[in-house]
């Protein structure tokens, strides 16, 4: 088995290095700040690559590319951290961690790769069509957190982590085994991509919770966190039904209800749970009033009543 490294803060270089695993051009909307590591391992029909990327990249497969050099392979795409995103003409690929792409760059696409960490792995198509009949080649996002899924995503990361420990001749029987494993999960998943969609909110909401209380949270503040463009969130978050700014105040008045309900945080006035949630307090009750059909006062009055029945053994609530 064949290993290489690289880490690089010019362009150029990655543009060389590129190129030579697949054409394509390159765009860096940042190039002073760009950074990136690559580590590639090779045996015969296989490749798997790690990138650590530091910083935004575009790349463009055109079809002056696909005549040059045409490419054979599938490519299974598996982000750590950031999103990684794939435009055929109007149709637009996203993937998330936890969740794998697999599609051929012998089409016209656009790639998006965002300051990230991700597996790439190289296989030849004709591996991946023996198994699976399609009229076209396949273009998949499958979900990596369960079950069949989770032992695929583990198996590619401990490969590149056992990257000094293989023969070749092991690279590639575990390569194979990794094919084997993919082509199974493609069969059976027959999930719609709504759900891969429903996934992007969750995490956005996750996220939202997680920072309430630290000030104003601004789409673009929540992009640039989770490695996403604010186009990206903002149409993601649209094709579920919803908006950054209907998320966020869901999200908001669900913690302040949390507090409003906790007895341990009865020492606490309505006014200074409103400014842990980084509300104002009119504001906080005229919402809150809106989305639970009653005030701050009222909700917290009735549920610490409705607990401290429940354990008459408790001591009584604070007014």
């Amino acid at each position: 088995m064949r290993y290489q490294s690289w880490t690089t803060d010019d362009t150029d270089a990655w543009r060389d290095l590129s190129n030579s695993i697949l054409p394509m051009d390159h765009r860096f909307p940042t190039p002073g700040s760009w950074r990136a590591d690559l580590t590639a391992q090779e045996s015969g029909n296989y490749r798997l690559l790690h990138w650590d990327q530091h910083g935004d990249r575009i790349a463009l497969r055109t079809p002056s590319h696909i005549r040059k050099v045409p490419d054979e392979h599938y490519w299974i795409v598996v982000p750590q951290h950031g999103v990684y995103t794939v435009r055929h003409d109007q149709d637009e690929t996203r993937t998330l961690p936890g969740y794998a792409s697999a599609m051929s760059m012998d089409e016209s696409c656009r790639l998006s790769v965002p300051a990230s960490q991700a597996y790439a792995f190289q296989v030849p198509r004709s591996e991946i069509d023996n198994h699976i009949n399609s009229p076209r080649p396949l273009r998949l996002v499958l979900d990596l957190n369960t079950g069949l899924g989770r032992i695929l995503s583990t198996l590619i990361s401990s490969t590149h982590v056992e990257q000094y420990n293989l023969s070749d001749h092991e690279f590639h029987a575990v390569c194979d085994r990794i094919t084997e494993l993919f082509c199974m999960l493609a069969l059976n998943d027959t999930r719609p991509q709504e759900t891969h969609l429903t996934e992007v909110a969750q995490v956005v909401r996750r996220y939202v919770r997680q920072q309430l209380g630290a000030g104003k949270l601004p789409l673009a503040t929540v992009a640039q966190a989770l490695g996403w463009s604010p186009r990206q969130l903002r149409k993601a978050l649209h094709e579920t039904g919803t908006t950054y700014r209907d998320l966020r105040n869901e999200e908001t008045l669900r913690a302040a209800r949390d507090l409003l309900q906790d007895p341990a945080g009865t020492h606490l006035s309505v006014s200074e749970i409103a400014a842990r949630a980084g509300l104002t307090p009119t504001w906080f009750s005229s919402a809150f009033k809106a989305r639970y059909g009653e005030s701050p006062r009222e909700f917290r009055r009735r549920r610490l009543s409705e607990t401290a029945s429940c354990d008459p053994g408790s001591p009584p609530a604070s007014p």
